[in-house]
């Protein structure tokens, strides 16, 4: 076989990859679509779901253009072309240039289906066209048994006789061999599609022997007919000019003469960022690095990209909108710092540019950003509308993993469920984080295990990179190829983003970090400068110790065992000793090699480093080199920097070298020429011999093989650290604002807001619930009182309007509640359900307690003298005056508050979380948030003093209990009075349990509570 024409349905999905990996094996190419048709697209009419198919081939680069394009048509969504699926309308084909070959495609053609309902007028429109287009035409017949497909092949060949358009013998295929395709059958089977009477047709890939004698058995033509026809699929793809895919660099453009722009924007950094007043010294030696690095951008042609860069950092800043400090290798480029694309002055911090662009080898300029979640979309949107660039998102295609396979397998195979799941849960990672099984799963369930292997790895949909953008300079419907996936606000690529930077396609990585929107959300709530690199004194020893004390907030640091690393790195026992050795030392390097120290890459340096022991390598001058790293290898610029100190490569060789290293010929080609310069470099300047001199160098290659496996970017890690101290630094000295922020972000994460909250406590400041006069729309806090007062908006049912509405109201005084509610029934849009949640809620506690106001409202709204927005003045005025006197009755005989599992309850339904306690209660008192009776009865229990939720167990003759006082249902108030321990059990895999080290409590004795307990203080 030369040659493959893929043709898919309704998409050309990786065809670039299909096209490379064929080309590979010496194969010709083919770019097909088996199209979607519908016989009109008129939305007004009404949009009907004929789905047609039909074959589109590509016969050259325009036509592949020309397919791509419809390709991308199909898929509009606005326009009625996609309903259901991609169509092209009949036009839409009748439009098609001579660059697109076409065939006639299977049963499910325009052309089979009117000789099937005998629709003349169809057929005769689709004939004319067919004879008027002969000459890139084809009648495909296929090989299937089927009894319309008999009938087809005869029509075809009947038609071709006498119009002259040639038969071309098509396979249809869907699968490999047998095994693949009964592998798809499972997989169907699972996923509950099916495709009609599919069964009936052999779908898999025919050899040419094979499709020779499926045709004879099939016995519908002459064998003279099917034989020219098989051999015109040689003649089709003789039809096919090759084409060549475009790899140069493709660099949006939005300015005419852009080299003048950037020096021009350059410039005007120059003064913002106050370089104009350094001496002469330090200017000279800023200046010369910006003449270095402009002469390299222009030399690797990427000064466009810069351009697009600065054009969205202004127009984000001008909407009052900061990206994060920097992100990756360009801040070692200080024209970034000066066009405010980073925060980090290179210089300053010894970053190194040649990590980013190097002259030598010359690659796409790729700067990834981050920028506030809330206000990302912004951004993707601003991106969406350049001028000058053609945008999308990029495609990416979701896979069978094997968890996934086992489920999926199991459940068509009508396995017992649970055995599936016990196996499924087998699975583990291995040293290189790849999902595995033990063999004797596989050795015990070999059926499941043969479909699972086919079965792994299959795409089964389609997503877009959830950070990554296509930004071009050339139309991306007709070199590219889009569509739409469900989610998709924008058209998406349809290759992948492999294909796309092999074809040198520009993204834009457009992310989200929540720390950087704490830094600046912070800053504008406490009143201050936004805090960046420039203005941050990263010194301060009291922010270091609190950074030290906990990592709540602090951007890398939040895990419990980056934590606990910190205070071990951060204690003062380490820095004493790290200040004897290196007495100016920086907090924020050790906060950087920290970093890198946690990941898998600081294995080996790990714990000395946060014993604060040095590193000795055996000479002088490598120890002097490390000294800032407490002689550790850390970042991959530390071997770019030994190259050029010790080896003598230039900063732009040193890149290339370090690159090189990571393969086994550039380690072949690099090694002998590293060690022929650092030997020389040793004996003429530091008087060694050559024999002393290898016998450093050869474990400080070791290393440098460690670290450029492992190793990870000074450039990158620098400006992390700087925003994990800004997040300290505005923790430590502005805490309200800080925490506040943090709270607002953190609104829908449970656990991680109860973490705040527990650290709110360690300074003094109280959490409140809701309250009238007090509560925002989010989270606030009152400076005077030192406290942060819950927000409205994330409550169930509420928003932010009724918030606004409720603290305008806040404002006047009252006399009576009856007061407040004639005000809110009057004057805001809070409406019935909302109020009661309010009530319940304790928002109006200053007016009394849930219960009282409850009767209240109950009077208010269903009375004899309730109160309508709709009566006249007179009626008002005297209702007002007898809710009034009722409210006094009432509140005369008070009522009591809501039980305590009616609160709990209510609280955990509205917002996610109860956030009420009892502290004069006894310990033992819990309310039933959850029940799981499934196996083992699981309770998950709010404890009622201490506000925490655990989970617990009970045995089922203990909880199926016959006494009928003690039933346990969800939101029941139950008393815990004996409880014990008992080591976890999971599936051992044979069925039965192994305990493991992890602990489960389980009731033993209890006391259920229906009566009312001590009120909540």
């Amino acid at each position: 076989m030369s040659t493959i024409c893929f043709s898919e349905h309704g998409n050309i999905f990786n065809w670039v990859k299909k096209k490379q990996t064929l080309e590979k094996k010496n194969m010709k190419y083919i770019h097909a679509n088996e199209v979607y048709l519908t016989e009109y697209i008129d939305k007004e009419k009404g949009l009907i779901r004929d789905n047609y198919h039909y074959m589109l081939i590509g016969r050259n680069w325009d036509g592949v253009q020309e397919l791509n394009r419809l390709t991308s048509l199909s898929n509009n969504k606005d326009d009625g072309h996609r309903y259901y699926n991609p169509r092209l309308s009949f036009d839409d084909l009748f439009n098609t240039s001579d660059n697109i070959i076409m065939t006639s495609a299977c049963l499910a053609s325009p052309l089979w289906r009117s000789i099937k309902n005998d629709n003349k007028q169809m057929l005769n429109k689709l004939m004319d066209f067919f004879v008027k287009n002969k000459h890139r035409m084809f009648f495909e017949i296929q090989y299937h048994t089927h009894p319309e497909q008999k009938i087809f092949n005869q029509h075809l060949y009947d038609l071709s006789k006498t119009t002259g358009i040639p038969l071309i013998a098509a396979t249809d295929t869907h699968a490999l061999n047998q095994a693949h395709s009964q592998a798809r059958t499972i997989l169907m089977k699972a996923k509950g599609a099916t495709y009609g009477d599919e069964d009936a047709f052999d779908l898999t890939f025919k050899t040419h022997p094979e499709l020779v004698k499926m045709f004879e058995e099939q016995n519908a033509i002459p064998r003279s007919a099917y034989l020219e026809a098989i051999h015109n699929t040689n003649v089709m793809a003789d039809m096919i000019e090759p084409f060549e895919l475009d790899k140069t660099a493709k660099y949006p453009k939005l300015h005419d003469d852009s080299e003048k722009v950037f020096k021009e924007k350059i410039n005007i950094g120059v003064i913002e960022r106050g370089l104009h007043k350094f001496d002469n010294d330090k200017k000279q030696q800023y200046f010369q690095r910006i003449r270095d690095e402009f002469d390299t951008y222009k030399k690797v042609g990427a000064i466009d990209y810069m351009l697009l860069q600065k054009n969205v950092v202004d127009w984000a800043h001008s909407n009052d909108i900061y990206q994060g400090y920097g992100r990756g290798s360009v801040n070692g480029s200080l024209i970034a710092y000066l066009l405010k694309i980073t925060e980090m002055d290179s210089i300053k911090h010894k970053l190194n540019f040649f990590r980013f662009l190097n002259p030598e080898r010359i690659s796409l300029a790729d700067i990834d950003q981050d920028w506030p979640p809330s206000k990302r979309q912004e951004v993707i949107d601003y991106v969406a509308t350049i001028s000058g660039i053609y945008f999308c998102e990029i495609i990416t295609f979701n896979t069978v993993a094997l968890k996934g396979a086992i489920r999926e397998v199991g459940r068509a195979l009508n396995m017992d469920l649970s055995t599936v799941d016990q196996i499924a849960k087998s699975v583990y990672k291995n040293e290189k984080k790849e999902d595995v099984i033990d063999s004797k799963y596989i050795e015990m369930y070999p059926e499941l295990f043969k479909y699972v292997e086919l079965v792994k790895g299959v795409i089964v949909s389609i997503g877009s990179h959830p950070s990554g953008y296509v930004v071009s300079p050339v139309n991306l419907e007709d070199n590219v190829g889009l569509c739409f996936t469900k989610e998709s606000k924008y058209p998406v690529s349809q290759i992948n983003m492999k294909e796309l930077d092999g074809l040198n396609y520009v993204k834009l990585d457009i992310l989200g970090l929540d720390n950087i929107e704490i830094i600046n959300e912070t800053c504008k709530l406490a009143g201050i400068e936004r805090l960046v690199p420039d203005n941050m004194d990263v010194n301060d020893e009291k922010v270091w110790n609190s950074i030290r004390d906990s990592g709540l907030g602090i951007f890398q640091w939040e895990s419990v065992s980056a934590q606990a690393y910190l205070k071990d790195l951060l204690s003062p026992e380490t820095i004493n000793r790290i200040k004897q050795q290196y007495p100016s030392f920086s907090y924020i390097e050790l906060f950087s090699i920290g970093n890198g120290a946690i990941r898998p890459s600081g294995d080996s340096y790990r714990q000395a480093l946060a014993n604060g022991i040095f590193k000795d390598h055996g000479h002088k001058a490598l120890s002097e080199f490390l000294k800032n790293t407490l002689g550790y290898l850390v970042y991959q610029e530390q071997i770019m920097n030994f190259l050029v100190e010790f080896c003598d490569f230039s900063m732009a060789e040193s890149d290339s070298v370090r690159r090189g290293l990571s393969k086994k010929e550039g380690t072949e080609k690099f090694l002998p020429e590293i060690r022929k310069r650092f030997v020389n470099k040793m004996i003429n300047e530091y008087n060694e011999t050559e024999e002393s001199a290898l016998s450093v160098l050869e474990p400080f290659l070791q290393v440098i093989d460690d670290a450029q496996r492992y190793g990870f970017s000074d450039n990158h890690s620098n400006p992390y650290s700087h925003i994990g101290y800004g997040n300290g630094y505005l923790r430590y000295y502005y805490p309200l604002a800080f925490l506040t922020v943090m709270l607002n972000i953190n609104k829908d994460d449970i656990d991680k807001t109860g973490a705040i909250i527990n650290y709110t406590k360690t300074r003094g400041i109280e959490i409140s619930s809701i309250r009238f006069g007090k509560s925002t729309a989010s989270y606030s806090y009152n400076e005077q009182d030192n406290t942060i007062y819950k927000g409205l908006e994330s409550i169930k049912y509420l928003n932010t309007k009724i918030a606004e509405e409720l603290l305008e109201l806040s404002k006047n005084t009252y006399e009576s509640f009856v007061d407040l509610l004639v005000n809110i029934t009057q004057d805001t849009s809070v409406n019935t359900r909302q109020l009661d949640i309010l009530i319940r809620l304790d928002f109006f506690s200053k007016f009394g307690n849930n219960g009282t106001l409850l009767k209240v409202y109950e009077e208010f709204s269903n009375g004899k003298s309730q109160y309508k927005k709709t009566y006249v003045e007179k009626t008002k005025i005297k209702r007002i005056e007898e809710l009034k006197n009722i409210e006094q009755e009432i509140r005369s005989n008070p009522i009591e508050p809501l039980l305590p599992n009616e609160e709990v309850m209510l609280r955990k339904e509205l917002m996610g979380y109860a956030d009420i306690t009892y502290p004069n209660i006894d310990s033992g008192w819990c309310v039933v948030t959850d029940l799981d009776i499934k196996y083992s009865p699981k309770l998950k229990l709010y404890n009622l003093k201490s506000g925490k939720e655990q989970m617990f167990k009970m045995d089922k003759k203990t909880f199926n209990t016959k006494d009928k006082s003690l039933k346990i249902d969800k939101g029941d108030m139950i008393e815990i009075t004996e409880f014990m321990k008992k080591p976890r059990q999971v599936p051992d895999g044979t069925g039965g349990f192994k305990p493991t080290d992890q602990t489960d409590y389980w009731i033993t004795r209890y006391t259920k509570y229906k009566t009312k307990e001590p009120s909540k203080e």
